[in-house]
C-alpha cells in the first residue's frame, strides 16, 4: 500500500492482532488505506504517531483477549493521541472494553471515518481488492492472489456460540449491481479468481429479496473466463437451494467453498442452533463432489462443544471425510452467548484426548488436508506439531 504525498505530516501506528479473518482484514485494509491516500504515513512506533489504529476480532475468547490487550497497549503508550478501535469489539455487548479515550468504529461503520477525519478522498471511494501481507495472514482456501469482493456483513443465523450476530446484527447485503461492477473492474485489471466475502455467503440477499445463487448467476453472465471462491457458506443454504447450486457448481467455476458443518451429531447441532439435517447436508456435499470434481469443498468442525459425548465427537470425525479439507477447531465459551451457559462442559483431560484423536485421524485419514487448531495464534496446527514430537 502506498500513500499520497504527505499533506500535513501526520502519521498512524497500526496494532493488528487479527490478521486471519478475511472479512476483517478486508475492512481494516480499507481503513488503513483511507489514511494513507489522504496523506498520512505509517509511523514505526506509537510514540512517533498521531493516531493509533487498533483492529479487533471477537471470534473466540482468545482473540477477544488479544484485542483488549492491544487496546491497553495503545492507551499505555499512546497517551494524548487519538486511538481508533475498529472491528467487532466496539459493538460487542457485555465485553470488558473501557471506551474512555477511544474512537470506536464497528465493522459496519466505516463510513463514519469521513465525518471524524475530514479528508480529500472519501472512504466510499477506497477499495481493498487485494490484501497485503502486512495486514492479512491467509487461511483455508484464500490467499494473496485472490481478488476480494465484499458482498455482505452480518448474519441471518443465530448460532448459540457465535459473536458475529451479537456484534454486527442481521445481514446487510451489497446491491448486486455494485458487486457486478466490482467484478467487472477486476476483470478489466486482469483478475480471474474472485473471493466473495461475507460473514455468511448463504445469508446474502435476505434483506434484498434475492439470494446467493441468483447473484452468482448474474456474475457468471459477465464472462466465462473467471471463477469464484465462497469463504463461508451456511450448510442450510446448501440444502434449501441445492438444485440451483448444483447447476452453478457443475460449471466448474466455483473453485473453493467452505461449508462449515461444525458437528456430525444432530443433537449437538440443535444445541448450536444450527437448523439443518446433517445427513442431508453430507449427502448434498457428496453430490456436489460428483458434479464439481475440481472444486475444493472444505469444512470447519467444532470439537468439545458443551455436553458433546465421545460418540458424538466420533460422528464429527466421520463427517469430515465427505470434504477435501477440514479444520477441527477447539470450542471455547464466548461470554454472553447461549452456549456459554450449557453444562456439563467437556473436561479438560477428555478435551485433550480428543485433540489427540482428531490429530491421529487427520494425519492418517486426511494427511495434508485436515488440521487441528487448538490455538488461534499458533504458527503450526496441533496435529502437525504433535507429529513432529513437539
Amino acid at each position: 500500500m502506498s500513500a499520497e504525498p504527505e499533506l500535513h505530516g501526520r502519521s498512524v501506528f497500526i496494532l493488528n492482532p487479527s490478521k486471519r479473518c478475511q472479512i476483517n482484514a478486508h475492512l481494516f485494509t480499507r481503513l488503513v488505506k483511507f489514511f494513507l491516500v489522504n496523506g498520512y504515513r505509517v509511523a514505526d512506533t506509537i510514540s512517533a504517531c498521531d493516531i493509533v489504529l487498533v483492529n479487533s476480532c471477537c471470534v473466540n475468547p482468545q482473540k477477544l483477549e488479544d484485542a483488549l490487550a492491544a487496546v491497553e497497549q495503545a492507551k499505555a503508550h499512546g497517551a494524548g493521541k487519538q486511538i481508533v478501535l475498529f472491528g467487532c469489539l466496539p459493538r460487542l455487548p457485555g465485553s470488558r472494553l473501557d471506551r474512555a479515550g477511544l474512537i470506536c468504529i464497528g465493522s459496519t461503520e466505516l463510513d463514519r471515518l469521513d465525518s471524524i477525519f475530514p479528508s480529500r478522498i472519501s472512504i466510499r471511494h477506497i477499495s481493498a481488492s487485494r490484501l497485503p501481507q502486512s495486514l492479512f495472514t491467509p487461511s483455508q482456501g484464500l490467499g494473496y492472489d485472490d481478488y476480494y469482493v465484499l458482498i455482505a456483513q452480518g448474519c441471518s443465523n443465530r448460532c448459540s456460540y457465535c459473536n458475529i450476530n451479537r456484534s454486527k446484527g442481521r445481514v446487510r447485503s451489497e446491491p448486486p449491481e455494485k458487486i457486478e461492477a466490482e467484478i467487472a473492474a477486476g476483470l478489466a485489471r486482469g483478475a480471474r479468481q474472485f473471493a466473495l466475502l461475507a460473514d455468511d455467503c448463504g445469508s446474502y440477499g435476505h434483506d434484498l429479496s434475492t439470494d446467493l445463487a441468483r447473484l452468482m448467476e448474474r456474475l457468471f453472465a459477465l464472462g466465462d473466463d473467471f471463477s469464484l471462491k465462497l469463504g463461508y457458506l451456511y450448510p442450510g443454504f446448501l440444502v434449501n437451494h441445492f438444485d440451483a447450486l448444483e447447476r452453478l457448481f457443475a460449471t466448474g467455476r466455483i473453485s473453493f467453498a467452505n461449508i462449515p458443518v461444525q458437528s456430525g451429531s444432530q443433537r449437538v447441532l440443535d444445541l448450536m442452533n444450527r437448523r439443518y439435517p446433517i445427513g442431508t447436508v453430507l449427502e448434498t456435499v457428496r453430490r456436489l463432489r460428483e458434479v464439481a470434481r475440481s472444486s475444493r469443498l472444505c469444512t470447519h468442525l467444532l470439537m468439545n462443544f458443551p455436553t458433546e459425548t465421545r460418540e458424538e465427537f466420533l460422528q464429527t470425525l466421520a463427517a469430515a471425510e465427505q470434504f477435501r479439507e477440514a479444520l477441527f477447531l477447539h470450542f471455547s465459551d464466548n461470554e454472553g452467548t447461549a452456549a456459554a451457559s450449557l453444562v456439563p462442559k467437556v473436561p479438560a483431560d477428555e478435551a485433550r484426548r480428543r485433540w489427540d484423536l482428531a490429530s491421529d485421524f487427520a494425519n492418517s485419514r486426511m494427511p495434508g488436508r485436515a488440521f487441528v487448531i487448538t490455538d488461534f495464534n499458533c504458527d503450526a496446527p496441533y496435529n502437525v506439531t504433535r507429529a513432529r514430537g513437539h
